[in-house]
């Protein structure tokens, strides 16, 4: 019997367009948002994040922080002393006025921060001053799972992509678990917008970043203990993680399409200039 077949070399140009297509590296993705403002007030008012893309996938099931404990932060005397506070863009809308003043041991201090982050306004933030050491306890709306979609299960935004953050993870107890990492914004991927707040003179850029729970050590957490050093240069951020469950949109990659299309002609093509099969 003689089988005709197609050329082994189609396979492996395959194999190779799709090894060499472009991905999205691990750890950054995609913001998907929507500025209620326009022109140089874009970056003042409120900017809505719908959804993110990451490896080819667009969610929107997030988990937001529901409550916080402050339990170190800088004493604010006036001027640039404290530490962390609440910041929004110069016109966009908050869930309270901002503070500078936030006490450690404050329940209603620490209500506004989960405020400030627990929404999709990414021009809500916490502000840090250059030289500010706090340390907080953040609690999600449910409890996070690692799955097996390889997306990432936190994502934060930092603006002016120049400061540090570490995090460690807390279980339902608010007891530390896992290993504390450090995250540095100078290395974060490019969010796509700017936001200028009531802390600063002008608008400055956003970097995004995200973190898999096998960073942290751990297979599932139900909040976060963020730290600010005071030689970390005041991180000013947002944050949010994903739900384990998903609903989840396959975006394919253009490249990746382009290719698939494109040897799928070449297939197409041989098999009609090889003769039928012989028996």
């Amino acid at each position: 019997m003689k089988i005709h077949s197609i050329p082994i070399f189609v396979f492996l140009s395959f194999g190779t367009l799709l090894a060499f297509s472009p991905a999205v590296k691990a750890a950054t993705f995609q913001s998907n948002f929507t500025t209620a403002l326009t022109g140089t007030d874009a970056s003042k008012g409120d900017i809505l994040l719908n959804s993110i893309t990451q490896n080819g996938i667009k969610f929107s099931n997030f988990n937001f922080v529901t409550s916080a404990s402050i339990l170190e932060n800088d004493v604010y005397t006036g001027g640039n002393t404290g530490a962390a506070s609440t910041d929004k863009g110069d016109k966009a809308n908050s869930p309270f006025l901002t503070q500078e003043d936030l006490k450690a041991g404050n329940a209603s201090d620490g209500a506004k921060v989960a405020a400030f982050l627990g929404n999709n306004n990414l021009n809500n933030i916490i502000d840090t001053e250059d030289t500010g050491k706090f340390k907080i306890n953040l609690k999600f709306a449910s409890n996070i799972t690692q799955d097996n979609t390889g997306l990432d299960n936190l994502f934060f935004w930092e603006r002016g992509k120049n400061s540090k953050l570490t995090i460690q993870a807390l279980d339902a107890n608010n007891t530390i678990i896992g290993r504390a990492i450090t995250l540095d914004s100078a290395t974060f991927g490019d969010a796509g917008f700017k936001i200028d707040t009531m802390e600063i003179g002008g608008e400055q850029q956003v970097g995004s970043w995200g973190v898999k729970l096998q960073e942290l050590g751990v297979s599932s957490l139900s909040g976060l203990q963020l730290t600010a050093d005071k030689s970390f240069n005041g991180p000013d951020f947002k944050l949010l993680a994903r739900s384990s469950q998903i609903s989840s949109e396959k975006v394919p990659e253009p490249s990746t399409t382009a290719s698939l299309g494109f040897l799928a002609v070449i297939a197409a093509g041989l098999l009609r200039n090889k003769p039928k099969f012989l028996v």
